[in-house]
């Protein structure tokens, strides 16, 4: 197998456990919308805002780093640099959480005006510390290739938080404090396990110079990393101050949806592409390699937006309340954004290569103040659509900047042509299916008699008074065929995206899908 079917094909595997993991996760969400209301998303959204901060000072590039130095080193001391970077995670960890965790309440009364939160404030912490621990652990099976392992965790960490939300959440009805027992039962019963595993292969070794190394690395990212947050977050900010929780609320409902396009095809493909990019850097060829591999990702990436912006409005009006549908249109806006996002992630290749990571903190330094402005203008003008429209173009702006500069450390030789016809096809296809409601298409009529008719009348002779999501099922599809009809073939359609593959996948060179690691050669500095 070439190098791109190997990198797809581990990319497939790391998202084949997060898929299932959302879809259950997805049929839970009419429940959750209907228990918590706005009011309660806006309570989620509003801690996991306050605890960003900690997110960016030890997830921030962390990985990467690891990743980074751990092909530095010989041979013998590869394992020494895992190690290390895992008590670096757990030492650093544990000094972040100590103070919000000793003044959880005035945080919590300061944050949502009600100090009773202050439990939730403390769950959250602890699960983030055991989180981003058991990603540095993990990063053992993303250098070995070790997709399936990794998988297996996962999934075995989704089966496990959803069953507690539903246990917890729905049955138990114990409020929104089980989100959060369930989210740090799940977090550390993953952690315990990739620690089981890096900990049995490279003992947990700690070498100073080597954490030395991780830190110049890591350090520079994060005055840059410190803004942007800031900046991620004013908009979040503006709304709980200016439309309230509930506007809030909205906004978490449309946010939660464009992520899943990071969660099922970035950071699987990272996973499986970002080590191996590093190892085959130097090759002659490596730039053409990692172009092509560029289009192909961002094929998959507009493939998924396009998907997931047609079908939105009706996943909304089918699992949501009225007061959340609101979020649809925002939800398009972000979807763009998480695009060039993506793409601006790949695109640092030649600083992180280089080292460069002091370039990523002042770009984002210089453009974080631009995107406070433009929030604050936007969403008084705007209301919650605002909010994704200033992020829309901060993110255009990163992309060129970041892009420029770091092609002139690492030139990757981007394929134009193909890029333009990617983006093109998708939204063409965007304009022709969004908001489609195929009130007088023919083959919704069929649809609606053949297809959804017969199913409703399976659904009801083996439905029982005690299984409650199944009655929920029959309601939606008796209550909102429309929508039904809408979604599945908004979805269908959004297929005809793929005309464009054989286009994509067309080689540029010969064999580039044979390159293999070389120690010398182009690239320079490692």
């Amino acid at each position: 197998m070439g190098l791109s079917g190997s990198i797809f094909k581990h990319t497939a595997i790391y998202s084949a456990a997060t898929v299932l993991g959302r879809v259950a996760g997805f049929l839970m969400l009419p429940f959750y919308a209907h228990i918590f209301q706005a009011e309660g998303y806006g309570v989620i959204g509003m801690i996991d805002t306050s605890l960003g901060i900690l997110t960016v000072l030890l997830t921030g590039g962390f990985q990467t780093a690891i990743l980074r130095i751990y092909h530095e080193q010989e041979e013998n001391r590869k394992g020494i640099a895992l190690g290390t970077g895992m008590w670096l995670v757990w030492g650093i960890g544990g000094a972040l959480i100590f103070l919000p965790l000793i003044f959880s309440a005035p945080l919590s009364h300061f944050v949502l005006g009600n100090a009773e939160y202050y439990p939730l404030f403390c769950l959250a912490l602890v699960t983030f510390v055991i989180d981003v621990a058991g990603q540095s652990a993990s990063t053992l099976q993303i250098i070995r290739q070790q997709s399936l392992l990794f998988s297996c965790i996962g999934l075995v960490r989704l089966i496990l938080g959803l069953g507690l939300n539903i246990w917890l959440v729905v049955i138990l009805q114990v409020g929104l404090v089980g989100v959060f027992i369930s989210s740090f039962v799940a977090a550390l019963v993953a952690a315990v396990a990739f620690h089981i595993v890096a900990i049995r292969e490279h003992g947990f070794s700690f070498d100073r110079k080597i954490a030395v190394d991780m830190l110049r690395f890591q350090l520079p990212l994060l005055p840059g990393e410190i803004i942007s947050f800031l900046g991620r977050q004013t908009e979040r900010i503006l709304v709980r101050v200016l439309i309230g929780l509930e506007g809030m609320g909205i906004l978490e409902m449309a946010y939660k949806f464009p992520p899943l396009l990071n969660l099922f095809i970035t950071i699987p493909f990272q996973r499986a592409w970002r080590t191996k990019s590093i190892e085959i850097a130097a090759q002659e060829d490596a730039p053409q390699v990692i172009s092509e591999m560029f289009t192909r990702y961002l094929f998959l990436m507009v493939f998924a937006g396009l998907m997931l912006a047609v079908t939105i409005r009706s996943l909304l009006e089918l699992m949501t309340p009225p007061e959340f549908w609101p979020a649809a249109r925002i939800a398009q806006i972000e979807i763009l954004t998480t695009i060039l996002s993506g793409s601006t992630g790949y695109l640092t290749f030649g600083l992180v290569y280089h080292k460069r990571t002091a370039t990523l903190s002042v770009v984002k330094s210089v453009l974080t103040p631009v995107k406070m402005a433009l929030g604050f203008a936007m969403i008084s003008f705007w209301g919650l659509a605002g909010a994704a429209y200033s992020a829309l173009l901060v993110e255009g702006i990163t992309l060129g900047w970041i892009g420029l500069r770091s092609q002139g450390l690492y030139r990757i030789p981007l394929e134009y042509g193909k890029i333009v016809v990617v983006l093109l096809v998708g939204i063409l296809i965007y304009l022709a299916l969004d908001g489609n409601s195929y009130t007088h298409f023919g083959p919704a009529g069929f649809i609606r008699r053949e297809l959804l008719a017969p199913l409703v009348i399976f659904l009801q002779g083996i439905s029982s008074g005690e299984w409650r999501l199944l009655e929920k099922i029959i309601q939606v599809l008796q209550a909102k065929e429309g929508q039904v009809v809408s979604l599945g073939l908004n979805a269908l359609f959004s297929l005809s995206f793929w005309i464009v593959f054989p286009f994509v996948y067309q080689r540029t060179i010969k064999n580039a899908a044979s390159v293999t690691p070389k120690t010398e050669g182009r690239g320079g500095n490692r």
